[in-house]
């Protein structure tokens, strides 16, 4: 929304019409004075908002073109008064009274225009630059707050992941047997990964690989026989890259709607092709009700990869199957 200062402009009107009221004063009757006075004060207010328009617009963008049309605005806006009122007699009297007319006047209006144009545009142009610059040290404030808001929160998230890993040590120490204590182990690996990719865009297979295990692992242990897996990964492929989390979303999603008992399992292969895509497959035993699921898991990818690189995912869904495959990014 623009802003006009009208309050300021008001008071720049009224001292330039008190001022000429003043100089004309000896030299008219005071009725003559208080309707010059009148002209004065509106022709200068009305100048004072068309150089605010002007320079707040858009168009021109550079402030000289601004200025030069501000300035030939005024001295049109001063023309206004004498061209309406020229046809009254005492207005045709007062101006047959200039040596050379019409046109004396007129260059004496355009002249007035001119410098109280400039004057007007002088000043506006200074609330402006005022203006634009309290507006930045404002963003220079809020964004030193939203700064220090984030390192913040970033120092209060290393004090929580430093007491789970302490705490998950101290637990893992205080195990003898070997199957809790490799539980601990993996649950802790699985936090650390997480932790450390929290910020990062794109991740290594290899690295994902190895915090896809240890988060098979703990998934094994609460499904047991009731959930098969099979990875199949190309050494060439180990060092291409890809969104962090993106298989665990998909291994999570495959459990989330199918049913797994040691009778039925639900098989979960993970594999590379030949065209540089990564294949993660599951047996498709769909549930009849599945909670909180909003498809979230699927569209947070989907909008990666999006946003990373410009690709889309494939996904594919047989009568037995239901398979995603995402692109490896080199």
């Amino acid at each position: 929304m623009k802003k006009f200062y009208p309050l300021t402009g008001l008071v720049i009107s009224l001292f330039i019409a008190l001022l000429g009221y003043a100089l004309r004063l000896n030299r008219e009757n005071i009725g003559a004075s208080l309707l010059s006075f009148t002209i004065s004060f509106v022709n200068v207010f009305l100048s004072w908002l068309l150089v605010q328009y002007i320079l707040q617009s858009k168009k021109p963008a550079n402030y000289g073109w601004k200025a030069i049309a501000a300035v030939a605005g005024c001295m049109l806006i001063s023309l206004l008064p004498i061209t309406i009122t020229r046809n009254f007699a005492e207005v045709r009297n007062r101006i047959d009274a200039v040596p050379k007319g019409m046109n004396a006047v007129s260059v004496l209006l355009l002249t007035r225009g001119f410098v109280i144009g400039g004057f007007l545009y002088f000043i506006a142009y200074l609330l402006r630059m005022s203006e634009l610059k309290r507006h930045s040290e404002l963003e220079n404030e809020r964004l030193k707050q939203e700064n220090l808001q984030a390192r913040l929160s970033l120092l209060q998230e290393q004090v929580s992941p430093h007491f789970l890993f302490n705490s998950l040590g101290t637990l893992q120490s205080m195990v003898q047997e070997q199957a809790p204590r490799e539980f601990i182990q993996r649950l802790s690996e699985v936090y650390r990964y997480l932790l450390s990719n929290r910020m990062a865009d794109l991740v290594p297979l290899r690295a994902e690989l190895d915090f896809t295990e240890a988060y098979l692992y703990i998934l094994k242990e609460r499904f047991e026989d009731a959930l098969v897996t099979r990875i199949d990964i190309s050494e060439d492929a180990w060092q291409k890259k890809l969104p962090p989390a993106s298989l665990q979303l998909l291994i999570e999603n495959a459990v989330k709607h199918n049913v797994a008992t040691t009778e039925n399992p639900l098989s979960i292969s993970i594999c590379t092709n030949e065209d540089g895509w990564l294949t993660v497959s599951n047996s498709l035993q769909k549930r009849n009700l599945v909670r909180n699921s909003l498809g979230s898991g699927l569209r947070n990818i989907m909008e990666r990869y999006q946003l990373l690189a410009g690709l889309n995912i494939i996904v594919e869904e047989t009568g037995t199957r239901f398979t995603v495959r995402i692109p490896l990014i080199t």
